[in-house]
C-alpha cells in the first residue's frame, strides 16, 4: 500500500480522532482513535522515533536534540496545506474495510529498520490496517495526531504540551447532603 494522503481530525460528535488514509491505488481506510487509545499509543510512537536516532546520538540529551532537529526537518518537507482529497466522479474510492470507520482497540508499533516503521491498528473483531511509514511520514503522523488532540482538548501532553495540574485534571469530589 502506497500512501497518498493522511488526515487526522477530531470528530466532536464521536469524541474521537478520525484517521483517514488514502492510497495511490484509490483506496481509503477510516479508523477512529479514542482518547484512551491515543494515550496508550503515543509513548510507542515516540520510542520508535527515538530508537531511530539512538545510533546517531547515544546520549539522551543529544538524542532529544537530534530528534527535534529531524522532526522540524520532516515537518518542513511535508505539505500540510492541501486538504484531504475527497472521492469524486473523477477520483472514485474503494473502501476495503468499509466506509464506516472502525474503532481501533489494539495497536502495535514496530521499527523495521532505519526510517521504516509499521503502525498496526486493529478493531476488537475483524480486519485491521498495517501502515508503513518512513521517517517523514512518521513525523508528519505525529504532528497531525498532536494537532488533532489539541483540537480535541484532551490534555494528553503530546509533543511537549503542558499537562494540566493534578487538581485540574481530576474533577473535584462533591458531597451531597
Amino acid at each position: 500500500m502506497n500512501i497518498h494522503q493522511l488526515q487526522l481530525a477530531f470528530d466532536a460528535a464521536e469524541d474521537r480522532v478520525l484517521l483517514r488514509v488514502s492510497t495511490t491505488a484509490g483506496e481509503e481506510f477510516r479508523i477512529f482513535l479514542t482518547r484512551r487509545f491515543v494515550k496508550l499509543l503515543w509513548p510507542y510512537l515516540q520510542r520508535g522515533l527515538e530508537s531511530a536516532v539512538a545510533v546517531k546520538a547515544p546520549a539522551p540529551e543529544a538524542r532529544r536534540e537530534v530528534l527535534a532537529f529531524e522532526h522540524d526537518k520532516a515537518i518542513r518537507e511535508s505539505d500540510f496545506s492541501r486538504p484531504f482529497a475527497e472521492a469524486s466522479g473523477e477520483t472514485p474510492r474503494s473502501f476495503p474495510l468499509g466506509d464506516k470507520p472502525f474503532v481501533a482497540t489494539q495497536g502495535q508499533m514496530r521499527v523495521d529498520g532505519p526510517g521504516a516503521y509499521k503502525l498496526i491498528l486493529n478493531p476488537a473483531q475483524g480486519r485491521g490496517l498495517e501502515i508503513g511509514l518512513d521517517d517523514r511520514l512518521m513525523h508528519s503522523f505525529c504532528r497531525l495526531l498532536d494537532t488533532a488532540v489539541r483540537g480535541a482538548e484532551w490534555d494528553l501532553g503530546l509533543m511537549g504540551q503542558p499537562q494540566p495540574p493534578a487538581e485540574e485534571a481530576a474533577p473535584a469530589k462533591h458531597l451531597l447532603n
